[in-house]
């Protein structure tokens, strides 16, 4: 606090002196003619008073006549010659309208007397000796009150301050729970508050990386445990034709762990937001043919029956590769647990586009409709190929409708099962 208070001081101070001599400089220059005016009437009437007494006299009688008014007036009273002066032009003409002369800051007034070479020099009395000190002393008190105001301006300022270094400090020690909470009359608090966003962000980031980790390590255990067994079952197999299904399950399973690896992928960028969202214009019954079209065959082999329920735009404006991997990953989760009919509709409902999958299928209880969008959880726990997964595509819908402006939901479909709801905004 000590450095910042010294600093503001030395500042403002300095900066103040500055500015008191710029202004008196400035307005002593702006106004010189209107101060020379008004310094003239106010010397005017004493000028003239000493003039005329002064005038019909020879040098002799006007030096007596000095003499004698000089301890009455309290001026400095002096005659001079005009060669002596080395008067300039101007102050010639002045002379000869009948203007005092003014010099020396407005301290000596020169008069002509009858218009001849003998002028009277009028000086007022010098300032007190003492006036430089007690100007230092003037500045010395504005520096002081500067000096307690600013201590008290300072120090909640400051107070402020050492919370939100004490917090930095904590949160570099990995203490990832600190928050600053600060007074609304702060005027650090749009920064404290951008601090909590921003310690909280890198909470969750690190909280999710950490499961994340821990869930991958968990989910690759699974296929890498099943392709050593049926490495080792191929060994031993006397008879290369009884190889063929091993070998099948073997490539199953490094299917499996390529799929699960472009999910986690794909997830990881977009939630710690390395990708740009690009939007494209894009024909929406194509589109959504095309990702129909995709997963039609995974459909017919589980016995469901795929339709386009509606398709109510012409155009959406989306990323289509990461849309259409949501709109995919939506489907498969519902042929995954559809009985017989999945269907995908896309419309437009104000600001929002609007896709919405619906199934037959058992449909999602209430308590878990929130924990389905978690990465790698799972309500259900079977490690069967139909009705498994990774716990990744619908944490993936998740991330690519809010990278978009909006969410996804789910809710119970008019044949019983589960009905996702997923939307974005609309964008020109």
């Amino acid at each position: 606090m000590l450095r910042l208070f010294l600093g503001l001081f030395l500042v403002m101070t300095l900066g103040l002196v500055v500015a008191l001599q710029t202004v008196e400089r400035t307005f002593d220059a702006l106004l010189d003619y209107q101060m020379q005016d008004y310094n003239r009437e106010a010397v005017r009437g004493q000028a003239w008073t000493l003039t005329e007494q002064l005038r019909g006299l020879d040098s002799t009688g006007r030096e007596q006549r000095l003499q004698a008014i000089r301890p009455h007036y309290g001026l400095g009273l002096t005659l001079v010659q005009a060669d002596q002066l080395a008067l300039n032009e101007q102050e010639q003409a002045e002379l000869a309208r009948g203007l005092l002369v003014i010099r020396d800051k407005y301290t000596q007034y020169i008069a002509s007397i009858d218009g001849g070479p003998q002028l009277l020099s009028i000086k007022l009395p010098a300032e007190p000796s003492l006036m430089p000190f007690y100007i230092a002393g003037a500045y010395l008190m504005i520096a002081v009150m500067i000096g307690i105001v600013l201590f008290f301006w300072v120090r909640p300022h400051w107070r402020d301050l050492e919370k939100l270094r004490l917090a930095a400090e904590r949160f570099g020690d990995n203490d990832l729970s600190v928050r600053i909470q600060l007074s609304k009359r702060s005027n650090i608090r749009d920064l404290a508050e951008h601090f909590n966003l921003m310690a909280a962000r890198i909470e969750g980031l690190i909280a999710n990386q950490r499961e994340l980790t821990n869930a991958v390590s968990h989910e690759l255990r699974t296929p890498i445990a099943r392709l050593s067994f049926e490495l080792d079952q191929l060994k031993q197999q006397p008879d290369a034709s009884q190889n063929r299904e091993l070998i099948a399950d073997m490539y199953a399973d490094l299917g499996e762990l390529e799929e699960m690896v472009s999910e986690l992928l794909t997830y990881a960028s977009l939630e710690r937001g390395a990708t740009v969202i690009t939007r494209e214009n894009i024909q929406a019954a194509n589109w959504l043919d095309s990702v129909v079209g995709s997963v039609a065959l995974e459909a017919e082999a589980a016995g469901v029956q795929l339709s386009i329920g509606e398709c109510g735009v012409d155009e959406v404006r989306i990323e289509p590769r990461f849309m259409a991997r949501a709109v995919i990953n939506l489907l498969r989760n519902a042929i995954r647990y559809a009985e017989q009919r999945v269907e995908v509709s896309l419309v437009r409902v104000g600001d929002l586009y609007e896709v919405q999958v619906n199934d037959d299928g058992p449909g999602v209880p209430v308590e878990g409709r929130e924990k389905i969008f978690q990465p790698f959880s799972r309500l259900d726990a079977s490690r069967d190929r139909r009705t498994g997964g990774f716990g990744l595509g619908l944490a993936l819908v998740r991330r690519v409708s809010q990278s978009h402006g909006g969410q996804v939901e789910v809710g119970d479909s008019v044949w019983g099962g589960a009905s996702f709801r997923m939307t974005w905004v609309y964008l020109d």
